[in-house]
């Protein structure tokens, strides 16, 4: 179990980090967090308010306008950025129990991805040893500098669900490009993100260019609004992000917008099952579901149905379901009440419209308190019911039969969503050729990977931009030609 009283300072537990200080929040609000495992609270949090905001964006403003850090060489900016690693890195530990102890993500789960946070750190201080920031073109009249500058101050806003990972894909890009940055925590998981300004601070970034708090949805919109505010990174639902894209458009502030998915794996007529099960079943429920790159439709030849349905089910029903502090566990809880009360109501839904139940469908009954569903798998599912449309964020995939390549094809590209994608084949070129064809960010055949150095993002309503690789420090810059008349 965790114990936030010795296993974090008071200063994660109770204040924001603003200009290089530790405060206290001006706001008397708190966040509560009840555990999912055991349905009771362990700790509350600081929320903050427009006060708390103002100041962490004038904090950023002016160490941006006036600060050292989009002056440095990037060079000296790759240090900063591996001091950061390293940091995190002998805290690893530490920040996986944070997981675990907030939004149940299974130990071995979040042992595994935890360290996506340094490497991106790491990737970006390499990147800028390399990444040409300016050059020289030759023009009809002399010649022209072509300057790439940091945009300014960036908001990042984190999810819940991957909080620490996540943000590392913004924060890293943003500070190698020489942005200062207010950081937003969601209120589920204040705990990640104040233990990062922790590691920020004992390896000397600079005052203001790291700002922390935690805001609600009010306070959240409060700080995306501000005039001081030159670039947004959201990282959440496309609801909410169509609301932040509107308000930066409305005074034409840049943004990047990571959203949600309903990602299909196709398994061509080819698959050998007993081998691709290993590389299909962790992408589909990863984390009970609550991640946006889960596999959440399979898209199976009809003629290998029953097969098919029959051997990944069985492979879902063996899951372990229980702890997220045992090794043991597969599957933890869902993050809270709220998530349950939806995954539930998206079943309850699929069997009304005709789906057939083939595994789960409810609360594991072995367990007399926690937020635990079970690992659930429908058959019989149509591309226009709701279960195969919309995101779920709980351990729900569904089972949808195509007759041949081409209604492969269509059924996967049939989505309001394009976030991410599998294709199974025992051809791999031949797996490539149907990838090539899917609308979607990220896809992978006979398995899928997340990379620093490549970039991530979706297409249609998964999102605007990209994270991660070139492309995320692109993101945090701006592009300034000089023309130089008569010089050759």
């Amino acid at each position: 179990m965790f114990d936030p009283g010795s296993e974090i300072t008071s200063h994660v537990r109770d204040r924001f980090y603003i200009n290089g200080e530790w405060i206290r929040a001006h706001s008397s609000e708190r966040s509560v967090l009840v555990s999912p495992d055991t349905e009771l609270k362990f700790i509350d949090a600081p929320l903050a308010d427009q006060v708390d905001v103002d100041r962490a964006v004038a904090a950023a403003r002016n160490a941006f306008d006036s600060g050292p850090w989009p002056g440095l060489a990037p060079a000296q900016r790759a240090v900063h950025l591996r001091a950061l690693a390293v940091e995190l890195r002998r805290r690893l530990p530490l920040f996986s129990r944070l997981w675990t102890a907030q939004v149940g993500a299974p130990v071995s789960f979040a042992n595994l991805f935890v360290g996506v946070a340094p490497a991106m750190f790491d990737y970006y201080a390499d990147l800028l040893e390399t990444y040409a920031f300016e050059d020289r073109r030759k023009t009809a009249y002399g010649h022209a500098q072509v300057i790439r500058e940091p945009v300014g101050v960036a908001a990042l806003i984190a999810p819940w669900n991957a909080t620490l990972p996540i943000l590392s894909y913004k924060l890293a890009a943003a500070l190698a490009a020489g942005c200062t940055t207010v950081v937003k925590s969601s209120p589920e998981t204040p705990l990640d993100l104040l233990l990062l300004a922790e590691c920020a601070e004992a390896v000397g970034i600079p005052p203001g260019v790291v700002n922390v708090i935690t805001a609600d949805r009010e306070a959240g919109a409060y700080l995306v609004a501000q005039r001081g505010i030159d670039k947004v990174s959201f990282t959440g639902s496309t609801a909410a992000g169509k609301q932040i894209a509107r308000v930066c458009i409305d005074r034409m502030a840049r943004f990047t917008l990571e959203l949600g998915g309903k990602s299909a794996a196709i398994l061509l007529d080819d698959v050998d099952l007993a081998t691709i099960l290993g590389g299909l079943a962790p992408f589909t429920m990863p984390f009970s579901g609550q991640i946006c790159f889960a596999q959440t439709r399979i898209i199976a030849p009809r003629k290998r149905l029953d097969e098919i349905v029959q051997a990944y089910a069985g492979a879902m029903s063996g899951l372990v379901v229980g702890d997220p502090w045992s090794e043991a566990t597969h599957l933890g809880p869902l993050s809270s009440a709220r998530q349950l009360d939806r995954t539930i109501g998206y079943v309850e839904r699929a069997v009304a419209e005709g789906a057939r139940l083939v595994t789960g469908g409810k609360r594991s009954g072995h367990l007399d308190r926690g937020y635990y569903f079970q690992p659930t798998v429908f058959a019989d599912v149509t591309a226009d019911m709701t279960i195969a449309r919309e995101e779920v964020f709980g351990p729900v995939v569904s089972v949808i039969a195509y007759d041949d390549v081409e209604d492969a094809i269509r059924l996967a590209n049939d989505s309001d969503f394009g976030l991410s994608g599998t294709v199974f084949s025992s051809d791999p070129e031949r797996g490539y050729q149907v990838a090539r064809r899917i609308k979607t960010g990220n896809i992978g055949v006979n398995g899928l990977e997340m990379a620093p150095n490549i970039p991530f993002g979706g297409y249609k309503q998964s999102g605007v931009g990209r994270e991660g690789g070139p492309e995320g420090l692109e993101a945090f810059l701006e592009t300034k030609a000089v023309y130089r008349i008569g010089v050759a």
